[in-house]
């Protein structure tokens, strides 16, 4: 019976995850922050005089998650925080569908529309490939790696 391939499996899933991010933080930040609070605004959580910085956050946190996963850099605390990101869009979603708010986008990927179930979906896998990353994301081909093992002069890690 083969092993599976834990360090390969997290690491493929550290960027997938920094792909999704990349995607949906650069669909948020090319259009006006203010077509994003209109999105937010839809699911009736956020008060409406924080829209607008928390239309501006999400795109920033999604940005910096991505390249910090890309590079490996605190590599655990990226998963967490997708982790923590994923449960709550997850959760308002949800909560949508129970108060049975019709929502045109979910907002996820700006101009590229999921229902929101499809969108709950994507949360789930996004939350099962964090968990992978944080539980198994140790990879010599991360920053953390290199920080961790220390310069040895030759420029790699030793």
């Amino acid at each position: 019976m083969k092993r599976i391939p834990w360090p390969a499996l997290a690491l493929a899933a550290r960027f997938v995850l920094a792909a999704i991010l990349l995607a949906s933080g650069l669909h948020k930040t090319a259009a006006p922050a203010e077509e994003f609070a209109a999105v937010i605004d839809a699911y009736q959580i956020v008060p409406a005089d924080i829209l607008l910085p928390f239309a501006h956050l999400v795109p920033l946190a999604e940005l910096g998650l991505a390249f910090g996963l890309i590079a490996g850099y605190l590599t655990r605390a990226c998963a967490a925080g997708v982790g923590a990101m994923s449960v709550m869009f997850f959760t308002a979603l949800a909560s949508t569908i129970a108060r049975k708010i019709q929502l045109d986008s979910c907002g996820c990927f700006g101009s590229i529309h999921l229902t929101p179930y499809q969108a709950m979906a994507v949360d789930v896998c996004m939350m099962a490939m964090a968990a992978l990353v944080f539980l198994r994301g140790r990879s010599r081909f991360s920053l953390d790696a290199w920080i961790e093992a220390g310069d040895s002069g030759t420029g790699k890690p030793a």
